[in-house]
């Protein structure tokens, strides 16, 4: 009896662990940057490009609930102070799309690095 209930309890494990491998959903492959379009043109953002051909980890961007640790790298300079930097600041050194993407295409040479680049009419 107890030799069934271990099998048991290890199949409903496998079972477990394989919907919730089947329920992580896919990145997508384009993704458009939405969030100050009342003051500048959206960015369509190539994800797939960056996060599986440049071999990008998910955490380098998606980093929810770590806001400490984004201060401290100067992501979310404002974060620190309650603050999160919006749309009206589009200064390169805290805005937090532009000190990620700005500063990695620069240290990679490679990417675009000026506005109009991104933000296409």
């Amino acid at each position: 009896m107890r030799k069934h209930l271990i099998v048991w309890l290890v199949a409903l494990g496998m079972i477990a662990g394989a919907s919730a491998i089947a329920a992580k959903k896919a990145a997508p492959k384009d993704v458009t940057i939405k969030a100050c379009q009342k003051t500048k043109p959206p960015v369509a953002f190539p994800h797939e490009a960056h996060a599986k051909k440049g071999k990008i980890a998910c955490k380098t961007c998606h980093h929810k609930g770590d806001e400490k640790a984004c201060s401290s790298a100067g992501c979310h300079a404002g974060k620190a102070e309650g603050k999160r930097p919006g749309c009206a600041e589009t200064s390169m050194t805290k805005n937090p799309y532009h000190v990620q993407c700005v500063n990695c295409h620069k240290k990679e040479n490679k990417g675009p690095k000026a506005c109009a680049q991104c933000h296409k009419k």
